[in-house]
């Protein structure tokens, strides 16, 4: 309940903020300060998430909210806000890969009898957010490719794509072996979730 009366008043005030900005052009730079803002609010940065799913939730709630309240606003703006969204939703999906700790994967050793179904789940969302993590990286690049000068600006360089792309194909990998491991040792239990869906 708190949750959600948290999440409207947010909602009410990014309304008011938008009411008062959407009517006119909003620049890039205008963009990155309600940006910085936000981030701070979160104890976050343009490379730094939040350190938990609710404030990426928050973070999340208000950037989307910023987006649909101004329409009216500059291509690298718009693509630097995409890329922003995609990146937490990577991340708020990576963390939730791991809310088992280490029976999240089977890198510690894992019984199929409760590991099995843990581990299929987290290297799904472990999987879902490396894809998640590439299209952000496809914005990142875009970023730097066509607003070279904003790009500057912000500090992002094709050393961060090559930096996400690498973190993001260990993510996808470790997840994919993950599957394939219990799949291959736990065949029961892959008998049994055919049969049971």
């Amino acid at each position: 309940m708190n949750k959600l009366v948290i999440i409207g008043i947010t909602l009410v005030l990014l309304a008011a903020y938008g009411c008062s900005v959407s009517s006119k052009t909003i620049t890039f730079e205008q963009g990155v300060e309600r940006l910085n803002e936000m981030d701070k609010e979160y104890g976050s940065n343009m490379k730094t998430p939040p350190n938990s799913t609710e404030k990426i939730d928050g973070l999340l709630t208000q950037i989307t909210g910023f987006a649909a309240l101004n329409k009216n606003m500059p291509q690298a703006l718009e693509y630097l806000l995409d890329f922003r969204i995609k990146s937490l939703e990577a991340e708020k999906l990576h963390i939730e890969g791991w809310q088992w700790g280490r029976a999240s994967t089977t890198e510690w050793g894992f019984g199929c009898k409760n590991g099995y179904a843990r581990i299929t789940e987290s290297a799904q969302l472990r999987n879902n957010s490396a894809q998640k993590g590439y299209e952000a990286v496809s914005i990142l690049q875009l970023i730097i490719d066509e607003f070279p000068e904003e790009a500057k600006s912000l500090n992002l360089t094709q050393k961060d794509i090559l930096f996400l792309n690498a973190a993001y194909t260990q993510v996808e990998e470790k997840a994919r072996r993950d599957a394939a491991i219990v799949q291959k040792l736990c065949i029961d239990n892959v008998k049994e979730t055919n049969e049971t869906g």
